[in-house]
């Protein structure tokens, strides 16, 4: 199966110089340009398109699960069913820029409106499909991808030096920034609006923690799993079970999903696992589990260090800037496997952490608060001078890590095991480099989220967290880029808006305990879920990362060329020790955060190769 970069979605141009000049990929379905606004669509998938009636143009790529409720809403029930730009013009007249808050399921979409010379566009609740936009002289530029934004020849193409610090902090750049100066993201549930007088970016939806303590334990125990299972269901009406799909990691959230799809399709859901030759990192035993335990018609498939070789030269492609999240990998295979096997939608558990309270992280947070709540004079007056005295060796070594991380606020916590954190800017990047950026940038769009949650408990506020950075910007990206580029659509049960704010009321000294994560989510699933999947450790589809660059030949020689020879981009940036002192870790007791983190550099080594090559 030829590898393909997805190019579905939408670009539209509003202002005096509403135009599109032809783009070097391939060439758009469908254009249109008229008075004030130019638009063109690629459509790979259903809901892809665009459509003009009613005076209105609607760009769109919507997947959406309220769309027979909102045709009955609009008086459109009964008869041939709307095109899904006509069903948004129809919305638009109704509600306006309230339109966005009556959707359901997946969506980004554009509406020009010439009579009042306004663009209306949104992203949906999490940004499962996004928007980027671009203002250029007179005008604005709004797209489904940074790359059909980037066809406007006025868009600001310079790199954004900030961007590229919080790419290394985080492996993928936060919303609302992209690798581009002049190109923006949309964050999740925002709407942009232009008119020639400006324009302005508002939000319609933002999860709000509002705990409900007036029922007891037992009442989320019978709860959780009726809410799991409505959300689940309003999926499976949407495609034929024949070419349906589940992704099969064998945690808890894709079990979930994969169980309550076969009982309520009435028939097997066709899972799809990924396993490694490595030890420690092939879980299709737990896969199987579940397997076995609800019927499901069971697919396996590996990944080799071969596969990584053959899929890492088309990354550039496939994503429009820097992405560092090394599951691409068995996320794109797992698809393919599915794809060749007939399916055209596949079901992802992905959502259910940042819900249900399913991080370590955040069952280590706890124990940090708990060090927080000795009084100061103990903790400063005796504790830390005794601790500080004695030799950093051992027990005591980590005593002192534990408390110089305890005394970090949060957020600045939650983010402290990241790399830059651990081994400080000025040892990764070059002086020069750090004259040009904020070290505090991605902290301190971490810290506007964290205030934003209040007055939320901590716990909640750090599923926040996740909800904006871990999800939105990171495995979603991950998993619809790669699902795509392998032909196929995916959708997120656990990501259902109405189960997302039914967790919100779930208290959060219920979803995370001392010791135990997802602590009610478990209890309540016990019965449904096998007993081993309940209480295994967290994985999911990790790539080898690390003992695969140590050992195979090929990619220990791919990350020598592009890292450590003194023609890579990056060391424009990075200090040449650091990478050489990165990949000597490969050899010593931490292989895995060795390779995790020089594949994070390899990504973005790779990326510049291609972005230069463009601009040549």
């Amino acid at each position: 199966m030829p590898f393909r970069v997805p190019v579905g979605g939408f670009v539209v141009v509003a202002g005096a110089d509403a135009r599109i000049p032809p783009g070097t990929g391939p060439a758009p379905d469908r254009e249109c340009r008229s008075d004030g606004v130019g638009g063109a669509v690629w459509a790979e998938f259903p809901g892809q398109g665009m459509w003009e009636g009613e005076g209105l143009l609607v760009a769109h790529d919507l997947d959406l699960t309220n769309e027979r409720a909102l045709r009955q809403e609009l008086g459109l029930g009964g008869g041939e069913s709307p095109a899904a730009g006509e069903l948004l013009a129809r919305a638009y007249r109704a509600w306006g820029v309230g339109m966005a808050d009556r959707l359901r399921g997946a969506f980004a979409f554009a509406v020009w409106d010439p009579q009042a010379r306004t663009l209306f566009a949104a992203t949906d609740p999490y940004g499962i499909r996004p928007v980027v936009y671009a203002e250029v002289p007179e005008g604005l530029v709004v797209g489904s991808r940074i790359r059909h934004v980037l066809l406007h020849p006025d868009v600001d193409r310079a790199l954004d030096p900030d961007a590229i610090y919080q790419y290394l902090f985080f492996s993928a750049i936060p919303s609302p920034h992209t690798v581009y100066r002049g190109v923006r993201k949309l964050e999740p549930g925002h709407w942009i609006r232009w008119t020639p007088e400006g324009w302005k970016v508002g939000r319609y939806y933002d999860i709000r923690y509002r705990p409900d303590r007036s029922v007891d334990e037992g009442y989320w125990r019978r709860a959780i799993p009726l809410e799991v299972r409505r959300a689940v269901g309003r999926f499976v009406p949407l495609s034929d079970p024949d070419r349906t799909g589940c992704f099969l990691s064998g945690g808890t959230d894709s079990s979930s999903v994969a169980g309550y799809y076969t009982r309520l399709a009435g028939r097997p859901a066709r899972t799809f696992s990924i396993g490694f030759d490595e030890p420690g990192y092939n879980e299709l035993d737990y896969a199987h589990t579940a397997a076995r335990h609800f019927g499901t018609e069971q697919h396996d498939a590996f990944v080799t260090p071969a596969q990584v070789l053959e899929l890492l030269e088309h990354l550039p492609s496939v994503y429009d800037e820097p992405f560092g999240n090394s599951s691409v990998i068995p996320t794109y295979y797992c698809a393919r496997f599915a794809r060749e096997h007939g399916v055209e939608v596949l079901l992802a558990g992905d959502g259910g952490d940042e819900i249900f309270g399913g991080n370590e992280r955040y069952v280590t947070n706890l124990v940090f608060e708990r060090y927080r709540r000795i009084p100061g004079p103990l903790r400063k007056g005796v504790i830390e001078p005794l601790v500080r005295a004695l030799p950093g060796r051992g027990v005591v070594y980590k005593a002192q890590r534990y408390i110089r991380r305890a005394n970090i606020p949060n957020p600045d916590r939650f983010y402290s095991y990241n790399l830059l954190y651990e081994e400080g800017a000025a040892r990764v990047f070059r002086p020069e480099f750090l004259d040009q950026v904020d070290p505090e940038s991605f902290l301190r769009l971490a810290r506007r989220h964290y205030a934003a949650a209040a007055p939320a408990h901590d716990t909640d506020r750090l599923l926040y967290l996740d909800m904006k950075f871990t999800i939105t910007d990171n495995d979603l990206r991950k998993v619809t880029q790669m699902t795509e580029a392998a032909g196929v659509r995916v959708r997120y049960p656990l990501l259902d808006r109405d189960l997302v704010d039914f967790t919100a009321t779930i208290p959060p000294e219920l979803k995370v305990r001392p010791g135990r994560n997802r602590y009610v989510f478990k209890r309540a699933m016990d019965g449904f879920l096998p007993r081993e999947i309940i209480e295994k450790t967290k994985h999911g589809f990790g790539l080898p990362v690390g003992p695969w660059f140590a050992r195979h030949p090929q990619l220990n020689a791919l990350v020598r060329d592009a890292l450590l020879t003194p023609s890579a981009h990056i060391r424009d940036w990075i200090r040449p020790e650091f990478l050489e002192e990165l990949h000597q870790g490969l050899y010593g007791d931490s292989p895995s955060y060795a390779g995790g983190n020089l594949w994070v550099f390899l990504v973005l080594e790779m990326w510049m190769r291609k972005a230069v090559n463009r601009k040549s």
